[in-house]
């Protein structure tokens, strides 16, 4: 293998985690805006919250599948994923290749944890989510 061929993977697997980071993300921010309108606060503050987890599963969805499209240009194609205990697992076809990417739960949560701490800096910077 080439290093051009070992960069190339490299870059890719982490584009797959960039990609399960963000799907995870933008799934986890629409339920957890259902679970803050369950509880009950002495003021409403709906509209606040209702924008936040929209904002943030809104970037983190469109980053998720910008990086399907960059994938799937690579020849990668995520075929399956399912949480399996303590580890996300994820099936993927890589130059007709099936390839098998197992991630921590935890590790997956502090790093959706990191994005949304980027997103908010960003945002009180006043530069504009992409």
């Amino acid at each position: 293998m080439t290093e051009q061929q070992v960069w190339s993977a490299e870059g890719e697997q982490e584009m797959m985690r960039l990609y399960i980071l963000f799907g995870i993300l933008f799934r986890a921010a629409m339920v957890d805006l259902g679970e803050v309108r369950v509880v009950r606060l002495k003021l409403s503050y709906q509209a606040v919250f209702d924008w936040l987890f929209l904002e943030i599963s809104r970037w983190a969805e469109r980053q998720h599948h910008q990086l399907r499209r960059l994938l799937h240009q690579q020849g990668c194609v995520v075929v399956s994923y399912r949480r399996q205990g303590h580890v996300y697992v994820v099936h993927y076809r890589q130059r007709g290749y099936l390839r098998e990417a197992i991630y921590s739960i935890e590790i997956l949560r502090a790093e959706c944890q990191e994005l949304v701490g980027q997103w908010i800096a960003q945002y009180q910077r006043g530069e504009k989510t992409p």
